[in-house]
């Protein structure tokens, strides 16, 4: 059984990614993972936590149960905890793409990239029909590793096996904008972000550091409104 990947986000001016994944309660809801899932879906989430937390001492060979806290703990920014369960639930059902993914996205949040795309990679080989993890490996090369190469070389493999992705004409812009050789990537702690310098399009980082100046007085939290994590969102979490 599938469940709705949770956070999965990535952007370009407001770009969010979810793929839902179909799960199916059984008619007999008076367990208390069949209850947490109830209340997983009706986005109550503390009730949910105590319900699978209660699965997991009765049941704990309970893979799905583990994935599901696992979200929980990823909505909730818990990610030394999130990791923990995606990996015993991984652990429990090897063939899970979906924890795989997870664990990448966990790692991705922890600013650990090359344990982010390897399990990027590992959830793809295992379901190619997430197709959606070469945006988020693009992504990770993006934002953490800074290599505009790598960046296009995934994004351009994703556009190639999901053409009807919504976002594909925003993220061939983007590749678009990254081949440009006056386009210089800001690097980690530039007071310019990736998605101010992606927006402002092609300028040589000189110009747009100091486009950057020119905003600082009272205008800092209008810099990152749209954040570049957000082309793919997941509506449930």
């Amino acid at each position: 059984m599938k469940k709705t990947p949770i956070h999965i986000i990535v952007i370009f001016i407001a770009i969010g990614l979810i793929v839902p994944f179909s799960f199916a309660l059984q008619k007999d809801d008076d367990t208390p993972y069949k209850k947490g899932v109830k209340y997983f879906y009706q986005q109550k989430f503390e009730i949910a936590e105590l319900l699978f937390q209660e699965e997991l001492k009765n049941n704990p060979e309970n893979a799905l149960a583990y994935s599901y806290l696992g979200d929980i703990f990823l909505y909730k920014k818990r990610y030394d905890g999130a990791l923990q369960l995606y990996i015993k639930a991984l652990e429990l059902n090897p063939k899970s793409a979906e924890d795989a993914f997870r664990i990448g996205q966990v790692f991705y949040y922890k600013k650990q990239p090359e344990e982010s795309i390897n399990y990027f990679q590992k959830a793809f080989s295992l379901n190619p029909q997430l197709k959606f993890t070469y945006y988020h490996i693009g992504l990770t090369y993006l934002m953490l590793l800074r290599d505009k190469e790598k960046t296009i070389e995934s994004w351009e493999k994703f556009l190639a096996i999901a053409p009807e992705d919504p976002q594909y004409e925003k993220i061939k812009r983007v590749i678009e904008l990254l081949r440009d050789p006056k386009f210089v990537l800001p690097p980690p702690g530039s007071d310019v972000s990736i998605e101010e310098a992606l927006h402002l399009g092609g300028i040589t980082l000189d110009e747009v550091q100091r486009e950057a100046q020119d905003k600082k007085a009272g205008h800092e939290t209008k810099k990152t409104k749209n954040k570049l994590e957000e082309i793919y969102r997941d509506d449930e979490l």
